[in-house]
C-alpha cells in the first residue's frame, strides 16, 4: 500500500507555467482579471479592518471627553477627521441650539428633543455610510468569485471539446481540461479570503452600529433630563409672588383740640 504524502504530490505535478500554457486566451483574461481583483479585495479588507479599529478608538476617546460636560452647553464644530460620536453629537448640539433658547414650558421641551431626535437621526445616516463602506465590495467579490473562475472553466472546457477529434486520447483531452480549471481554482481563491472576511468584517460593523445607536440613546436622554433640570432651577429661582399686605388696625381719633366732651355723659347715656 503506497502511503500519500503531500511533498511527493507536489512533485509529482508540473509547475504553474505549465497550467499557464495550457489556458486558452479567454481562460487567461479572467485569471488576470481574477488576480486583479484578489488585490484589490485584500487592499479593502486591510483598510476596512483598520477603519474598524480606529473608528472604536476615536468613539471611546470622545465619549469619555464628553463623559461629565453639559451637553447644553457643549460647544462643538464640525471638523474634518472627526469621530462618529462626535459628529452625531454635533447635529444633535446644532439642532439644540436653534430650539434650546424658546424652552420656557414642559411642552417646550417636547418640542425641543424632537428637534434633537432628528438632528441625530441625520448624524446617524451620515456614519452608517462609513460603517457600510467597503463591505458591499466585499459581498460581490465572494460572491461573484467563483462565477468567473466559473466562466473562464466552461468556456476553456468547451474549446478543448471542440478541438477534439475521433481518434483523441485522454492525453489529448486532459492538458485542456486541467488549464480550465485553473480559472475556477482563481475564482477560489478570490472568493474564499472574501467570505471569511465579509462575515468577520461585517459582525464587526454590526457592533459598532449597536454601540452607536445606545450612544444616541443616551444623548437624547441626557438632554432631556438636563432641559427638565433647567427648567425647574428656573422656576425654583424665580422671585416669588407678593403676598397681599394687610391694612393697618383702625386707631382712634383724638378730638379736635377746643372740643369740650362731658365726662358724664356716657354715664346718663347709660
Amino acid at each position: 500500500m503506497q502511503t500519500f504524502f503531500l511533498p511527493e504530490f507536489f512533485a509529482n505535478t508540473h509547475g504553474m507555467l505549465w497550467y499557464w500554457e495550457q489556458c486558452d486566451g479567454a481562460a487567461r483574461v479572467v485569471i488576470l482579471v481574477i488576480f486583479t481583483l484578489s488585490i484589490w479585495s485584500s487592499a479593502s479588507i486591510v483598510g476596512k479592518w483598520l477603519d474598524v479599529r480606529r473608528f472604536r478608538k476615536d468613539n471611546a476617546r470622545f465619549e469619555a471627553r464628553i463623559l461629565g460636560a453639559k451637553l447644553t452647553r457643549l460647544n462643538l464644530e464640525r471638523r474634518p477627521g472627526a469621530s462618529h460620536y462626535e459628529r452625531v453629537a454635533f447635529e444633535a448640539c446644532r439642532a439644540y441650539a436653534k430650539n434650546g433658547a424658546a424652552v420656557r414650558t414642559e411642552e417646550d421641551i417636547e418640542i425641543c428633543i424632537r428637534h434633537v431626535e432628528n438632528g441625530i437621526q441625520r448624524g446617524l445616516a451620515r456614519v452608517m455610510e462609513d460603517y457600510e463602506k467597503s463591505l458591499l465590495l466585499l459581498s460581490s467579490f465572494a460572491s461573484g468569485g467563483p462565477f468567473l473562475g466559473l466562466l473562464g472553466t466552461v468556456w476553456g472546457i468547451i474549446i478543448t471539446f471542440g478541438s477534439l477529434t475521433e481518434k483523441a486520447t485522454i492525453a489529448q483531452l486532459a492538458p485542456g481540461v486541467a488549464g480550465a480549471l485553473c480559472a475556477t481554482l482563481a475564482g477560489l481563491v478570490l472568493a474564499i479570503p472574501a467570505v471569511f472576511c465579509y462575515n468577520y468584517l461585517l459582525s464587526s460593523t454590526k457592533k459598532l452600529t449597536v454601540e452607536i445607536e445606545a450612544f444616541a440613546s443616551l444623548l437624547t436622554d441626557r438632554f432631556e433630563l438636563e432641559l427638565r433640570e433647567a427648567l425647574r432651577d428656573g422656576r425654583r429661582g424665580s422671585a416669588p409672588a407678593a403676598e397681599p399686605v394687610p391694612a393697618p388696625a383702625e386707631t382712634p381719633r383724638a378730638p379736635a383740640a377746643g372740643t369740650f366732651r362731658n365726662p358724664y355723659a356716657d354715664e346718663a347715656a347709660d
